[in-house]
């Protein structure tokens, strides 16, 4: 076989001049044929490296002979290099282009046909590929910890040049990564750690962990496990948080003391609990004591508190095609808004529209005051089920079974009640409607309305929540106020009550005077009634009031009667949950 580079023709290993010729004579060209000797593996400013091979992708290399004249060219067997530099008549600076995995001949040709082989010469072949992503899961301060860093090919790894590992960590030489960080404040370390194969061929990443100051990512509940419903496999109650699983991808949660609906960021629906009326949406009526997934759709809206809600024994969620479904228990007033009173055991859309924004439901300890309030896109407000005390707004006393709206405002934003009713409209005003024993309402008196009634003529109201005949609301400014009963001291004002007969506050009393406020869940009734969940912008937890059984999360079942924190920790998001004796809250 005879391969023809450049003019010169190479056959079987043995490299001969083509003869020259012209009319007149016929001249025998005599050529010198440069000698190969090395071809060091080079950064791209030419550097040698201690690399035994290059980069499948292409790369540098520093060819080092003898009898190399300006002008050269360079092949990895018939491929030519893609740039070739003369440096002197021993070396050439190279840049080779991309090749399979494999061992090559390398050539170099002078200008005058002379060709130099180096048999085997360039050797390719693929660097460290990372599969370790960044960022590193959490780990959480004065915790030992421990990730295996993980690259393809590699044999060793090492912290890079110039960097730093976190105090209290080390690596190594197999990618081990382990330790225990002590600090004060969550902190976000970042480093770069270089991966090394047997050509010693390099590969450098940089990661960054963060260190959180409490405990981790996920779903935190405690309070009454009676029926399974903290999702812990147990029935075991609990007074302090505990974190549901380790899924850190949990971004909504409604609860009762009976069952938990949940939703995760990827759009799946999961449910545990008590199943008595299939409430958990599983088809059956047999209980869970861990989560299990609702069908499997992908489509249920993971927003804030109000898209997915949880009563006595029913359930209610929203898809994000704008479509609203609910499940379980449907009598006796009809709550689940199918214009019956059969209970279902899977979700089941609630008429034809595609613009439901906001869910609520009530009834939190007691199927007879079960109902659901909901908002559509166009902002009207809509209710369904228990009306005896006109909690519906809707001028009458009479339990519907069937969405229908409130008056015909189309500005309203946010609502929440039992058998009283609070609701915010988009220009910052607070209403309220339904029962108004011990003065829930805050109208400064205790006469029921059966229709929305402005609360005083605030417009900065953001937050507000209702339950067990007391009202608590958070203004733009951060300010927290509280109004109704106040036998648990879950107004937050430092004073109760003195028996359940006495008159409780009847209009806006500010908690303390705190202005980071932002989010409030009080618990509608039942047991733990009264007791209140709550975060602040920076990021702590807090609650107080009713702390059977251990619903305050402080791992005592002792009342307060003014904001406790939970912990010390900080990056609890707006997502809280105080129902009957439970409560839960989202770490993000």
């Amino acid at each position: 076989m005879t391969t023809k580079i450049l003019g010169t023709q190479i056959t079987a290993g043995t490299i001969e001049t083509t003869q020259l010729s012209n009319t007149a004579t016929a001249t025998l060209v005599k050529t010198l044929a440069p000698k190969v000797l090395y071809a060091n593996v080079a950064s791209n400013t030419f550097t040698v490296l201690d690399d035994t091979a290059v980069n499948v992708g292409g790369g540098y290399i520093v060819v080092t002979g003898a009898e190399f004249q300006s002008g050269a060219t360079v092949l990895i067997d018939t491929t030519p290099a893609s740039a070739v530099t003369y440096v002197n008549s021993t070396t050439l600076q190279v840049q080779v282009p991309t090749k399979s995995a494999a061992s090559y001949n390398l050539y170099v040709v002078n200008p005058d046909g002379g060709v130099g082989i180096k048999v085997s010469g360039i050797t390719y072949s693929s660097e460290p590929s990372w599969v370790t992503s960044s960022p590193l899961t959490e780990q959480a301060s004065n915790t030992a910890f421990n990730v295996t860093l993980s690259a393809t090919g590699a044999t060793s790894y090492s912290v890079a040049a110039g960097s730093t590992l976190p105090a209290g960590t080390s690596l190594l030489a197999n990618g081990y990564f382990s330790g225990t960080v002590t600090i004060g404040a969550e902190t976000t370390y970042s480093f770069s750690i270089v991966a090394t194969d047997s050509e010693n061929q390099d590969s450098s990443k940089t990661f960054s962990v963060t260190i959180t100051v409490g405990p981790p990512k996920g779903l935190w509940l405690w309070g009454s496990n009676t029926y399974g419903g903290l999702g812990l496999n147990d029935t075991v109650n609990r007074s302090s948080p505990v974190q549901v699983g380790s899924d850190t991808n949990w971004q909504n949660h409604a609860m009762t003391r009976q069952h938990s609906l949940a939703i995760k960021t990827n759009g799946t629906l999961w449910t545990w609990g008590l199943n008595d009326f299939g409430q958990l949406g599983q088809n059956d009526t047999a209980a869970r004591s861990s989560p299990v997934q609702v069908g499997s759709g992908t489509d249920w809206v993971p927003g804030y508190n109000l898209i997915s809600r949880t009563g006595y024994r029913h359930c209610a969620a929203i898809k994000s095609n704008g479509t609203l479904w609910t499940w379980g228990r449907n009598n006796p007033n009809g709550q689940l808004g199918l214009n019956s009173t059969v209970n279902r055991s899977s979700p089941t859309q609630v008429g034809s529209s595609t613009n439901w924004s906001k869910i609520f439901v009530s009834g939190d300890n007691d199927q007879s005051f079960s109902r659901m309030l909901a908002i559509k896109t166009d902002g009207t407000l809509w209710g369904w089920g228990y009306n005896n005390s006109g909690e519906l707004g809707i001028l009458s006393r009479t339990a519907q079974s069937s969405p229908v709206q409130v008056g015909s405002n189309t500005n309203w934003s946010f609502v929440d009640g039992q058998d009283h009713t609070i609701a915010i409209k988009t220009d910052g005003t607070l209403w309220t409607w339904g029962s108004n024993q011990w003065g829930p309402l805050g109208h400064n008196d205790v006469i029921y309305k059966s229709s929305p009634t402005q609360v005083g003529s605030a417009t900065n109201w953001s937050v507000a929540t209702m339950g067990c005949f007391s009202a608590l609301a958070i203004k733009t400014d951060g300010t927290l106020w509280g109004w109704g009963a106040n036998w648990q001291g879950q107004l937050g004002l430092n004073s109760r009550q003195s028996n359940y007969g006495s008159f409780g506050i009847s209009s806006p009393t500010q908690v303390g005077s705190s202005t980071t406020w932002s989010q409030v869940r009080i618990c509608a009734g039942g047991v733990g009634a009264g007791s209140v969940v709550a975060t602040k912008t920076d990021g702590t937890l807090w609650a107080w009031g009713n702390a059977y059984p251990g619903t305050l999360g402080q791992n005592d079942t002792i009342a307060r009667s003014s904001p406790t924190q939970i912990g010390t920790a900080t990056g609890w998001s707006q997502k809280i949950v105080a129902g009957s004796g439970v409560g839960s809250a989202i770490r993000e």
